[in-house]
């Protein structure tokens, strides 16, 4: 009895769905992770500066202004971030008038994460040049730097319809958006205490919260654009 002959790209086709199916589980298993990681710093870290209190900031008491304020923008541009990166307006089923009301809350909520960004950024800088160990100020002002460059080009990248451009600066941004939540949580390694002082620590950990990140971010992005090369 003959049998028809398995086309090679038929299983080469069914494999990459299988796969493409993997990845966009992870994806949102980590989304709601990383959502989860975000909330819990926003209670347990940032609320507690809205106590508005010299038993709540202690040592910081007298930059209290500033360190409110960066807070604040950091903290929206933290709650915002996750609707940048919803997947509904690439959903080829929508309505023209509900994908421009979608793209209008899109533009608005980027506005504000925006806005955040700059608030979180500006008092960083201020910020930076008081703190107690000056190697830590210049980790927070260069950290500062990269999220408004970032920030700044994702803006630029949109505002000339390079969307695929923008999604992948928006990435970078988010990292140091993040940045403030993987501090902490470097900081909750018990390990990482023993590496030197506060001090030291705080500004070997400042470098780690959004370097190590950032290049892993590059190195998974260029082996998918390898690996998508491979197929065309």
């Amino acid at each position: 009895m003959m049998t028809a002959p398995i086309n090679s790209s038929d299983l080469t086709t069914d494999r990459r769905s299988k796969l493409d199916v993997v990845q966009r589980a992870f994806a949102r298993l980590g989304a709601v992770l990383i959502v989860l990681l975000s909330l819990a710093f926003l209670v347990d870290d940032a609320l507690p500066y809205l106590q508005y209190t010299q038993a709540s900031y202690e040592r910081f008491w007298e930059r209290s202004g500033w360190l409110l304020i960066h807070v604040l923008g950091s903290s929206l541009a933290l709650l915002i971030a996750p609707f940048q990166f919803w997947s509904g307006l690439r959903r080829p089923h929508l309505t023209v008038h509900r994908w421009r009301r979608l793209m209008a809350v899109h533009r608005w909520t980027g506005r504000l994460y925006v806005a955040g960004i700059v608030c979180g950024a500006a008092t960083a800088f201020q910020l930076s040049f008081h703190t107690e160990e000056w190697t830590f100020g210049v980790a927070l002002f260069t950290g500062a730097v990269v999220w408004l460059v970032t920030t700044a080009i994702a803006v630029f990248a949109a505002i000339r319809r390079r969307i695929h451009a923008h999604r992948e600066w928006v990435m970078r941004s988010y990292i140091l958006t993040f940045s403030f939540v993987s501090f902490r949580l470097i900081l909750e390694i018990p390990w990482v205490e023993q590496l030197g002082t506060e001090a030291q620590t705080s500004t070997t950990v400042g470098w780690l919260c959004w370097v190590v990140p950032l290049l892993t971010y590059e190195c998974v992005r260029q082996l998918r654009q390898d690996a998508l090369f491979k197929h065309v």
